[in-house]
């Protein structure tokens, strides 16, 4: 069939436009192949205006790791997620998934012994794999900090690195920060602290939540408690949670959102609803999300052992001003359960539920259906779309 295509447009000479046109609705494994038809489809399908434009009328898809290390499959967003519409892909050996972004996904070593410096930009869309130059290593590092983003202004793949050299709030930080267009590293010794404000939310910056970041309007954000704000002692309640998967159980107002803006490469930060100040109530776990292209705040409260968890969903509908945050849902749940994505059937996936299940959650009615999928332990879910992106690269 594609070759019949191909042969027919070349027959009729059809005006280039309507070639685009064609193309930029053309299934990326078909387009692969046509790359083969001539020299000017192959310029063409790897100009950058052409990956920008086929990747907008992407449809969206859910990006979830039955298994932590080998496989990853996308699926179809339809009523009942269909296994029929899911393909699976390998990624490279002993990688994990930091983050996604236009079919782009950031893959961190695994092994302590590579410091987390192994890093790899993977598209399984075009089966292509870049593996980038190590950042400098430091014999003192702690903890460190990842992200992952694209900059439309400079069309342009960032990954900032947050590097700690030591375990107190005097060691300083490291800023590392990797460009795709230019294809290195650059770094500045204390860049970051100097850039905030608020200097205690450097205490314990990196005790964050699993799911740690959220990409909107091009600001990289991420979930980050205070150290003075964590219990010393976890409840019972906690130990529904897995220590690398949640939060620990902390006060509201230990909680803050770091930004890393993508355009201009400076940090900032986000304060959470103003109503999370009271310093007497404590949280069992938080995460940021992406709700409607809005950035979304999702706190989990135990109410007891026979209702389960409270779950409120937040929504910043003006972006940058905290008066905006906007109560979205509040769902009472058994399980805590990480929201994903809100679904095109307005029901919200939820990852984590009893461990190991995928759910949609219809959050007028407060009902729970079990998808049928899994997920594993440290798995990873999230909305993906299938893209070009690397493919002139």
């Amino acid at each position: 069939m594609e070759r019949k295509v191909a042969e027919e447009v070349k027959r009729d000479r059809i005006p280039e436009h309507l070639v685009t046109k064609i193309l930029l609705k053309t299934p990326i494994k078909s387009i692969l192949r046509f790359r083969c038809v001539s020299q000017s489809w192959n310029s063409l399908i790897t100009l950058p205006y052409f990956i920008k434009e086929h990747l907008a009328n992407a449809k969206p898809l859910i990006l979830r790791t039955e298994n932590p290390v080998v496989s990853l499959s996308l699926l179809l967003d339809s009523e009942g997620l269909d296994r029929s519409s899911q393909m699976e892909f390998h990624r490279p050996h002993s990688f994990e998934i930091v983050a996604s972004c236009n079919g782009v996904v950031l893959l961190r070593g695994r092994y302590r012994e590579f410091d987390g410096r192994r890093l790899i930009l993977w598209n399984p869309s075009i089966k292509k794999t870049l593996y980038l130059p190590p950042p400098r290593s430091y014999a003192s590092t702690v903890t460190t900090l990842l992200g992952f983003g694209y900059d439309p202004r400079s069309d342009d793949y960032k990954v900032p690195r947050i590097v700690r050299l030591g375990n107190s709030a005097e060691h300083p930080f490291v800023f590392q920060f990797f460009s795709l267009n230019s294809g290195s590293w650059s770094e500045n010794v204390d860049f970051f602290s100097n850039s905030l404000e608020n200097k205690d939310a450097l205490r314990s910056i990196f005790i964050s939540s699993y799911d740690n970041q959220a990409m909107v309007n091009g600001v990289i954000h991420w979930l980050l408690n205070h150290r003075d704000g964590i219990a010393m002692e976890m409840s019972s309640v906690a130990t529904e949670m897995s220590s690398d998967r949640w939060s620990p159980v902390v006060p509201h107002n230990n909680v803050i959102v770091l930004t890393f803006h993508l355009s201009n490469d400076t940090f900032g930060e986000i304060r959470v609803p103003e109503c999370f100040d009271d310093t007497t109530k404590w949280v069992t776990c938080s995460t940021i999300s992406v709700f409607k292209d809005l950035l979304s705040f999702n706190v989990f409260e135990h109410v007891s052992y026979s209702r389960g968890f409270n779950c409120e969903i937040w929504v910043m509908k003006q972006y940058g001003v905290r008066e905006s945050w906007t109560r979205l849902y509040q769902i009472e749940m058994l399980h805590i359960a990480r929201p994903v994505v809100l679904r095109s059937n307005g029901e919200i996936l939820m990852a984590g539920y009893r461990s190991d299940r995928l759910v949609s959650c219809q959050p007028l009615t407060h009902r729970i259906r079990d998808t049928g999928l899994e997920l594993s332990t440290n798995g990873y879910a999230a909305y993906f779309v299938q893209s070009l992106a690397l493919l002139d690269k």
